[in-house]
């Protein structure tokens, strides 16, 4: 890959997960980016530099969800923990079941009391995710086998954080690949054990 396509990738993935209106998948990672724009930058060097690495969409994507503090890509490169972003990334998925299993094991016996929103207040499994014991590949399988967080968009009154954690989860799902039937058996043998 060169730097300029380096450089329309990162726009393209910073626009995903920055944007409420554009989606990556729908474009297709386009933008409107141009070769004219990228040599005015100042910081081309930190392009050519993630140019070199061989993955540079799921690094990209590894440091929009698991970073908070920035989306600058000088900050990405030459950067201790924008590495470990990625090596966490590539570790979920790598042991994908395994660690959705012992997420499991952190919540409530009660299947159905995990996700319920009393008063407003976040429910137990949000909750856990924002202690960081279980992690936002969880809460994403969870939505997609039970269907809660439309729910807890009507029911949550938190104005700040939710909202930012439901625009986490809704722009990593498309990069987030999985066994939906191997998870749901997960689910299903964990709590059927506890009942």
């Amino acid at each position: 890959m060169e730097a300029f396509q380096a450089y329309k990738t990162y726009v393209a993935i910073k626009n995903h997960f920055t944007s409420k209106s554009y989606d990556f998948f729908k474009y297709g990672g386009r933008t409107k980016a141009s070769r004219a724009t990228f040599e005015k930058r100042n910081d081309k060097y930190f392009f050519h530099k993630l140019s070199k690495r061989k993955d540079v969409v799921d690094y990209l994507v590894a440091n929009f969800i698991y970073n908070d503090n920035t989306t600058w890509v000088g900050d990405f490169i030459n950067n201790e923990q924008s590495d470990k972003h990625y090596l966490r990334l590539v570790k979920v998925r790598e042991s994908l079941s395994y660690i959705f299993s012992q997420d499991l094991d952190r919540l409530d016996a009660d299947f159905d009391s995990n996700f319920q929103v009393e008063e407003g207040q976040h429910p137990l499994v949000l909750r856990k995710y924002l202690q960081q014991e279980i992690n936002l590949e969880t809460l994403i399988i969870l939505d997609d086998l039970v269907s809660f967080m439309r729910k807890w968009n009507r029911r949550i009154q938190d104005p700040i954080v939710w909202p930012q954690v439901y625009m986490r989860c809704k722009k990593y799902k498309p990069f987030f690949e999985y066994d939906k039937e191997k998870m749901r058996k997960i689910v299903l043998d964990k709590f059927s054990e506890s009942q």
